[in-house]
């Protein structure tokens, strides 16, 4: 069984693709967002189609400071864009903490710098973090 996750930014969505059997994710591609919002939800439409996607996981900022206005706002943004998710494509839905996944994601791309090059090019931030995200959901819950 496959699974997506979700890298949520309120300019881009990082998106990979994962399973259960290996607990492995790859990256997929990063989509254009407007305020949080896909301009253009038939490319995760298309994917899911394609995956035969039922669950999803979307990195969420747990630990934040809850004072922060920012990171208020920013978490009802992912709890909209999950609830879109559900209505839309019915999908199951599930959060993993996304502390650090960009810093990973960056060395990740520093430390791997000749792999990355060679088959991570078409990659970005964005989709390595969803790859990270879901590869610690999935060692996690399964």
């Amino acid at each position: 069984m496959f699974i997506i996750s979700f890298d949520f930014g309120m300019k881009n969505i990082g998106i990979a693709i994962g399973q259960f059997y290996t607990k492995t994710a790859n990256p997929l591609i990063s989509i254009n967002a407007k305020q949080g919002i896909p301009i253009n939800w038939m490319d995760i439409k298309k994917i899911l189609d394609i995956w035969l996607i039922k669950i999803a996981v979307i990195g969420y900022p747990y630990y934040y400071n809850i004072k922060n206005n920012n990171c208020k706002l920013i978490k009802l943004y992912i709890r909209k864009f999950a609830n879109n998710l559900i209505n839309k494509f019915n999908l199951q839905i599930f959060f993993s903490d996304e502390r650090f996944t960009s810093c990973d994601a960056r060395n990740f791309i520093s430390n791997n710098f000749k792999l990355y090059n060679s088959f991570y090019s078409n990659y970005n931030i964005h989709t390595i973090s969803a790859v990270i995200i879901l590869e610690r959901w999935l060692k996690l819950n399964s």
